[in-house]
């Protein structure tokens, strides 16, 4: 198995490498992405960059050195980023980000339309597996155990190979969709039960989410949800309304920033058969059967007149 690393930045897919299942291979390649990031930073984000970088420096208490040393980077180039006359790489970006704490989106487009993020115009890094010798790519299967995991690694190549992938070459299945399976938990979702996998495809625009269609949500605070949505990105309130199939469960706002990835729902594959609404009706159908079966013996043993 192979992996394919995906810049899904605009709303558009784009092809940045393949990398085999071989570790000198990976390295190579991630080492590649690293030097050359898939984006060129724009000239209103430079500016913006240098004055976080220095302000986060600062509220740290460190001299230019002392930051330097932790990047691993000379005091000239650091200053050169924060004045504003060198455009970081993406690996440098990355360690920033990492060790004050921020989103490399905040630290270079802090004062960002909301709109870029829904639409796909943030920069988002999509690992998807392929196979080694065809290209072609796999489903990968997030169970329930790795759904903390995911939370953290579903942009980490390292992780996605671990999970468990397979095919499923059925028409309904497009093979120019990218496809994910997700186990979900609890009955919010009913009559889907829980334990059932939800097999959905990627959705790079979230502007096209809602409807009342069910999505799997991957989100910062409240994990992988499942759930119906409705887009409010028009409204006051700017966020999705997650509505549960289940009415005991009450609907709650989620934020776009709260949103690493948006899968919409496709089909789901379940292990246990669902309830059929006419089972109530079967009981007492079967009570009534026993009473007359009964009432005929009784009927049976009296002695006739």
């Amino acid at each position: 198995m192979g992996l394919k690393i995906v810049n899904d930045a605009s709303g558009q897919f784009g092809l940045v490498n393949i990398i085999q299942k071989n570790w000198s291979h990976i390295l190579i390649a991630l080492l590649f992405l690293l030097a050359n990031p898939p984006f060129d930073m724009p000239t209103d984000t430079l500016p913006h960059f240098a004055d976080q970088l220095k302000a986060l420096r600062k509220s740290k208490g460190w001299t230019q050195q002392e930051l330097a040393d932790q990047l691993g980077l000379k005091r000239a180039a650091l200053g050169a980023y924060e004045e504003g006359r060198a455009e970081p790489r993406l690996a440098n970006v990355l360690a920033i980000s990492d060790i004050f704490g921020v989103s490399a989106d905040a630290l270079m487009r802090g004062n960002r339309k909301p709109a870029d993020r829904t639409s796909g115009k943030d920069m988002r890094i999509l690992t998807i597996p392929v196979g080694k010798e065809s290209g072609d790519e796999h489903v990968a299967v997030v169970p329930v155990r790795a759904a903390a995991g995911y939370l953290d690694g579903y942009g980490d190549p390292e992780f996605i190979q671990t999970l468990p992938v397979f095919d499923l070459p059925i028409p309904e299945v497009s093979p120019y969709r990218t496809y994910r399976l997700f186990q979900i938990e609890g009955e919010s979702m009913l009559p889907v039960p829980s334990g059932s996998y939800i097999l959905a495809s990627y959705e790079p625009d979230w502007n096209h989410a809602g409807g009342m269609r069910p999505y799997i949500v991957v989100t910062r605070n409240e994990g992988i949800i499942f759930k119906r949505i409705e887009n409010r990105l028009d409204g006051e309130g700017h966020d999705f309304r997650m509505i549960s199939d289940n009415p005991d469960f009450p609907p709650f706002p989620v934020n776009p920033e709260d949103i690493s990835e948006v899968w919409r729902a496709q089909a789901y594959l379940a292990f246990d058969w669902p309830t059929p609404a006419f089972s109530g009706m079967e009981r007492i159908q079967g009570t009534l059967d026993a009473l007359r079966q009964e009432i005929t013996s009784l009927q049976q043993g009296l002695p006739s007149d």
